[in-house]
């Protein structure tokens, strides 16, 4: 496993929040892009390296909600899943919390 996964999983559960978009049917999200960059983010942060943050669609800002999102790095083929839940939306912010997998895919 290369370095920056492995100092990437020694953080259990790491909490991100944004703001929230509405979409068509008056449902609340968080467009993809933006949880993409967020949870890269806070990875970056951690370990002084962005991952490939990659994520099959927007979040629903509904407490609760989750979604699985992919993990990578370049040059490295490993893929660990990143699990996201959804901890809070208050006053156009959704709050969520995830967690990268301690094994790879």
């Amino acid at each position: 496993m290369h370095q920056t996964i492995s100092k990437i999983m020694k953080a259990a559960v790491v909490p991100v929040a944004a703001g929230l978009l509405l979409a068509g049917c008056g449902g609340a999200v968080v467009e993809q892009g933006e949880v993409e960059a967020q949870v890269a983010d806070q990875l970056e942060q951690m370990v002084g390296q962005r991952p490939n943050v990659d994520c099959p669609g927007d979040l629903e800002a509904e407490v609760g909600a989750t979604m699985d999102c992919v993990l990578s790095e370049d040059g490295h083929p490993d893929e660990y899943l990143v699990s996201l839940t959804v901890t809070s939306v208050e006053d156009g912010v959704a709050s969520w919390d995830f967690q990268v997998a301690d094994e790879p895919m």
